[in-house]
């Protein structure tokens, strides 16, 4: 357990940072119920997460959280539906497709809502908004079916008359090399998410054309959900008290991320930020929050959900069960 925890510190590159920051000390107790955590390696979720765990607060609601990263968000997935896990992140609509395809799998809890998603050009591009991107090349981080694919389609289609992917002018390639391409100009345009967007528009040779989350809210009046906290039905059942603990500590870390925004010095020099840089992580990272889930949220997804089943491609969304989704635990 020790050491599993101590793996986060590594991957984050933070090591000791929140711990000077001073802890809780709330206290591990032998009772305290053990809860696997799993995301994808050096996600900006790991920040509140490192700080749940060294801040104790996981402890203060009688849990015990480890924390593991998974290079691919396919060995993620295939953890949290194989229940190797017993939370996990991940793109809600991912989580309600596998709950539609009979895994036990149910989101239970809002973590970002797109706020860091941006489409990102050339700073000397023509391009200056998505309305731009018809008949232009765009590579998208998020493969053929991950959440953030799913909603530049939905956007593009529903209120910009056009689907790249119907044109073949979509392409899907892995989040390192999108600012490689717009060198090259092998694509017009990429999707692209943070650490790696904000480093990206830092370095001046890229800017903004569309922030996903803000034009989603700003065309429809919903607030987006791009990344939820998934469980599994029999964790869910063997352990609610566990769960709705969980929710708590990770709402108290979330409110201390914002109000130490010391948290994101050292990530951000990691990545060669400069200090308006690092402000600029935190600005967007600590937007991105989303702390609230009840009803009229989730009749705010399943509005979503009509549209993506509509853009996407047959099977995609075309039920969507209840049970993807429960308020049971939430704080």
């Amino acid at each position: 357990m020790k050491h599993e925890k101590s793996q986060i510190k590594a991957v984050l590159g933070i090591p000791l940072l929140i711990v000077a920051l001073g802890s809780l000390a709330f206290g591990a107790r032998a009772d305290d119920t053990p809860i696997r955590l799993a995301d994808m390696a050096q996600s900006l979720n790991g920040i509140a997460s490192q700080v749940m765990i060294d801040q104790e607060l996981d402890h203060k609601y009688g849990v015990d959280v480890s924390y593991k990263g998974y290079p691919t968000l396919d060995g993620l997935f295939n953890a949290i539906r194989g229940k190797q896990v017993d939370l996990g992140f991940g793109g809600w609509t991912g989580f309600a497709q596998f709950r539609a395809q009979g895994y036990p799998v149910v989101n239970i809890f809002p973590v970002g809502r797109g706020a860091t998603l941006d489409v990102l050009v050339p700073t000397d591009s023509e391009l200056q908004s998505l309305d731009d991107l018809k008949g232009k090349r765009v590579a998208s981080y998020a493969g053929a079916a991950g959440t953030a694919t799913v909603l530049l389609r939905v956007m593009l289609n529903d209120f910009y008359g056009f689907d790249p992917a119907a044109t073949g002018d979509l392409q899907y390639v892995g989040p390192g090399i999108i600012p490689a391409l717009l060198d090259s100009g092998d694509v017009d345009a990429g999707l692209l998410f943070d650490p790696l967007a904000t480093k990206a528009m830092a370095s001046g040779k890229y800017r903004s054309i569309g922030n996903l989350g803000d034009l989603y809210k700003e065309k429809t009046g919903d607030d987006f959900l791009w990344i939820s906290l998934a469980t599994n039905d029999d964790f869910a059942r063997a352990n609610p008290e566990a769960l709705a603990g969980f929710l708590k500590g990770w709402v108290d870390a979330v409110e201390y991320v914002k109000s130490h925004p010391a948290v994101f010095e050292a990530y951000g020099k990691k990545l060669g930020l400069d200090q308006a840089g690092i402000d600029q992580l935190a600005e967007r990272v600590i937007r991105d929050y989303a702390t609230t889930w009840n009803d009229d949220y989730i009749n705010g997804l399943k509005a979503f959900a009509e549209r993506a089943s509509r853009v996407m491609d047959k099977g995609f969304l075309d039920e969507l069960p209840e049970e993807a989704f429960s308020t049971r635990y939430a704080p």
